[in-house]
């Protein structure tokens, strides 16, 4: 490795390292306030609520690892102009490809680290986060609800409060919804609920009181209401609210495809495809956005921190907007899904090699003009 390469790899290093705890950072305090809440309101734990953290960690540096790249690149050539080496480089005959190697070589060790935290670690931490939530609702039953917020807290059962007390143990306006096999789901309202904790002799549950039971049965044209006084309503003893890990962010990246060509990965099943190729999209975003840092961070007019992090939280927000809009369309329009999560990617490459095709050009044929200029002379 040249003496060049080095040096510009030991630039990037320090803003890179810097630029990933931040992003974490900041996408971690997005949940601080609800972690906090478990450990200081409802007792939960702290090992638990660790736990809990850990498992969210593989989906925020699936985001974070790009942003980082991104920004790094940036800083590390803004600083280089600011300083006028690269002035120094193109005047010495020193082209833009030059810087290639380091940034293409920093781009593959992020793209496979990339590749496995989503060939690997989302579904683990998808497994351990349902694992670890199923072991807090056991200890601490009211752990789990949110007002206003539907929760699956069983698999098939739907839980509603209207509001939750602070140590949350008791919840007023409670609304349930269970799903019955075959049938129609049963609808419960009730004024008032109590969660009752897991023990030897029975599982967690809820104790509600003056409410109402509903259910609609379509074959027969029959509406059957009955009331209650007080109600122990026990939850099933294996909680855990996904369907025995069928669910697409707990399969791997080979379960995922072996999914999608039994099922077809259409109709209700598209989620399966959109998942695969939304992992693989997060992880080419790292050669996409490092590519493309080169002849932003040398386009750059204002030098400094500012416009570096303004360019990189544009790019983020345009590459995510496609990602929505392509998880809006997953069932209706897997095509059109498909070409909206690999589209940034394809743009970002494109752009990348016509800069430094064009910048290049510009670069090197003024000095082969002034050589003939010379030779004639």
């Amino acid at each position: 490795m040249k003496v060049l390469h080095r040096y510009f790899l030991a630039e990037i290093a320090a803003p890179y390292l810097i630029s990933l705890f931040t992003f974490s950072l900041v996408v971690l305090l997005h949940r601080f306030t609800r972690l906090a809440d478990l450990v200081v309101a409802k007792g939960v734990p702290a090992a638990l609520v660790g736990q809990m953290l850990l498992a969210l960690l593989p989906t925020f540096l699936e985001i974070t690892f790009p942003a980082a790249l991104l920004l790094s690149i940036l800083l590390a050539i803004g600083r280089l102009s600011a300083d006028s080496e690269m002035t120094a480089l193109r005047t010495a005959g020193v082209g833009i490809r030059r810087l290639l190697f380091p940034v293409l070589l920093l781009c593959s060790a992020t793209f496979a680290v990339t590749l496995y935290v989503g060939w690997a670690g989302v579904p683990w931490g998808h497994r351990k986060l349902e694992a670890t939530v199923s072991r807090i609702v056991s200890l601490r039953a009211g752990a789990a609800a949110e007002e206003h917020v539907f929760r699956e807290v069983a698999p098939g059962i739907l839980l509603y409060p209207d509001r939750v007390s602070a140590d949350g143990t008791k919840m007023t306006g409670v609304m349930l919804s269970q799903k019955v096999e075959g049938h129609d789901p049963l609808i419960v309202f009730a004024r008032d609920g109590t969660f009752l904790p897991e023990d030897p002799r029975s599982p967690l549950g809820f104790l509600l009181s003056s409410g109402t039971i509903h259910h609609e049965d379509r074959k027969e044209g029959i509406y059957r209401i009955a009331s209650f006084e007080t109600m122990d309503f026990r939850l099933p003893r294996e909680i855990t609210g996904s369907g025995e890990g069928q669910s697409p962010q707990a399969l791997t990246l080979p379960q995922l495809w072996a999914r999608i060509v039994e099922t077809g990965g259409t109709g209700r099943f598209a989620t399966y495809r959109y998942h695969f190729h939304r992992r693989l999209s997060l992880a080419a975003s790292c050669l996409a956005f490092g590519l493309l840092a080169i002849p932003l961070g040398i386009s750059q007019r204002a030098r400094g921190k500012s416009p570096a992090l303004a360019l990189t939280v544009s790019v983020i927000l345009v590459y995510y907007l496609f990602l929505a809009a392509g998880g809006a369309l997953e069932s209706s329009m897997t095509g059109i899904m498909e070409a909206l999560l690999w589209t940034p990617n394809v743009i970002g490459i494109l752009l990348a090699v016509w800069f430094l095709v064009r910048s290049e050009t510009q670069l090197l044929l003024l000095p082969n003009l002034f050589e003939r200029f010379r030779g004639r002379g």
